[in-house]
């Protein structure tokens, strides 16, 4: 949580130094918002997540692959996607499999919305007060997932993308507490999962 408040402070002082600010899409993923509609008699092991999003440098990337390694760990068991999970160095049984999340696209950007200068200057700033548009979210999160058995062979894959853009007014909830491209992984990893295991079930 702490995190989450310093992350949306530095974008708000981005925002007033440049107009404009980019950063790397990290979660919280939270809990699932459905159970699995499948849970597989299999135990699951979730391995270290590979970031491989543009624009990250080495650092960043290992610090991302493992926040997001320890959150998935929690998203699988709590989605009851398989009957137990297990964390390595435990060792895998012939039946148990791995899950290997590539991680494609971690991207938010939040930018003025172009009308929103000359709104708010025409109008005597009845632009903001009437919760004309002041900033413009774009997102773009994307990944795969390949569920292997303990000696790395492909049983289900999966890959997803969301590409979204949205106004972000005065009274919007994204203004005050931006949510910083959560719910757009949250979306990609569970239907990540959903499909992998929906395809897991039928071998």
């Amino acid at each position: 949580m702490l995190r989450r408040i310093l992350q949306s402070a530095a974008i708000i002082a981005a925002l007033s130094m440049s107009g404009c600010v980019s950063y790397n899409v990290t979660g919280p993923l939270g809990t699932p918002q459905h159970k699995a509609s499948v849970t597989s008699a299999r135990t699951a092991q979730v391995a270290d997540v590979a970031i491989n999003s543009p624009g990250i440098d080495d650092n960043t990337r290992k610090s991302i692959s493992r926040s997001l390694t320890a959150q998935l760990n929690q998203y699988v068991e709590a989605g009851e996607y398989f009957k137990q999970v297990s964390e390595f160095p435990t060792r895998l049984d012939e039946q148990d499999v791995v899950l290997k999340f590539n991680m494609t696209s971690l991207k938010g950007h939040r930018a003025p919305h172009p009308g929103y200068f000359p709104g708010a200057l025409l109008t005597l700033t009845v632009w903001i007060w009437v919760n004309g548009p002041i900033y413009v979210d774009t997102f773009d999160v994307a990944g795969d997932l390949v569920i292997e058995d303990r000696n790395g062979n492909a049983l289900a894959s999966a890959r997803q993308e969301v590409k979204l853009e949205r106004n972000v007014g005065l009274y919007g909830r994204e203004y005050w507490a931006p949510t910083l491209g959560a719910p757009q992984l949250r979306q990609v990893v569970a239907q990540l999962l959903d499909d992998a295991t929906v395809k897991l079930a039928k071998q």
